[in-house]
């Protein structure tokens, strides 16, 4: 009876130990990995969003970059991680949803291995075309497209990339016929659109929009179902073809098994931290609108995007490496 006792107390002693560590957290640094390399958007708003949780959870966030495989080696390492809040992940569409289609094999299962923190943005991309092209809305454009099969070129950042998979999916819905032609990243592709090389791109915001507002390019409409707050004028593909919608968006993660007390707490501080107008800002300065959720939210989003991005990269006809 004594052992019973004293065994009991010792269980509930190390439960209150427990308990304490987890509403005392954070203790020290935490990372925060970005699958892609410094300087580039996800970077760039991984570093915005870090300083900011830094600040609200009163330890320093630090992101680190661990680059390559198309963000694979990144969302690899974060769910190998010890799922004890201190080393998350700044994970986007690519890594999380469309690498499932595009790989035969991941190191990583998105729906079991990850415990989804909050989604933190949503970007659409512009449909984009050459001021030479005899077109000035979105309905001249399809006409155009339709009278001329196969001569309008499309530039995308790769087979399989969003501009990719924006493109395939418009030539799907609006019945035309078009030709993509692969670039090593967005930039030239849109070099080769003001040289007359391609027509059209569908490229992100960021990439697209000095250009247009210069009056190099031409944008026609965003690739979204409902109208970005960002381009409130533009058009959305999604008015004129419904349940067309292709747009890129990025998260932050926890390796599965993260206690819940820690996932609620990093997620409150994250819909906080997108509260902050100054954040807000600069996120839409990369073109990117907040868009914050909860943990049950964001994972249901990521199941329908999983299978979302399924349906674009067969309907682009892209076999996985």
């Amino acid at each position: 009876m004594r052992f019973a006792a004293r065994l009991a107390a010792l269980c509930a002693a190390l439960a209150c130990t427990a308990a304490f560590a987890q509403s005392a957290y954070p203790t020290r640094p935490i990372t925060l990995v970005v699958p892609f390399a410094a300087g580039g958007n996800n970077d760039v708003s991984g570093r915005i969003l870090a300083k900011k949780l830094g600040d609200l959870l009163g330890q320093p966030v630090v992101v680190e970059n661990k680059t390559g495989a198309g963000g694979t080696i990144g969302s690899q390492a974060v769910a190998a991680a010890k799922p004890d809040g201190y080393t998350l992940g700044f994970l986007s569409s690519g890594p999380v949803a469309a690498n499932v289609s595009l790989f035969k094999t991941l190191a990583y299962d998105p729906r079991k291995d990850f415990a989804p923190i909050a989604r933190v943005t949503t970007s659409p991309s512009v449909l984009v075309v050459n001021n030479d092209l005899p077109v000035k809305t979105l309905d001249d454009f399809v006409a155009y497209a339709k009278k001329n099969p196969g001569k309008v070129n499309y530039g995308t950042a790769g087979n399989g990339s969003s501009p990719h998979l924006a493109g395939a999916l418009f030539e799907s819905v609006a019945g035309v016929q078009m030709v993509p032609i692969s670039y090593r990243g967005g930039a030239p592709a849109l070099t080769d659109l003001m040289a007359g090389q391609v027509q059209a791109v569908f490229n992100p915001i960021l990439e697209v929009m000095p250009n247009v507002r210069a009056g190099k390019l031409r944008a026609l409409a965003v690739t979204t179902a409902k109208r970005s707050s960002l381009l409130p004028d533009l058009p959305a593909l999604g008015e004129k073809f419904s349940g067309y919608e292709v747009l890129t968006w990025n998260g932050v993660f926890a390796p599965a098994g993260t206690p819940p007390e820690i996932v609620a707490k990093l997620n409150a501080a994250v819909l906080k931290a997108l509260q902050d107008p100054e954040v807000v800002a600069k996120l839409q300065e990369l073109g990117l609108e907040t868009a914050p959720s909860s943990p049950t939210e964001f994972a249901a989003y990521i199941n329908g995007q999983i299978d979302h991005f399924g349906k674009l990269i067969r309907i682009a006809k892209v076999e996985p490496s």
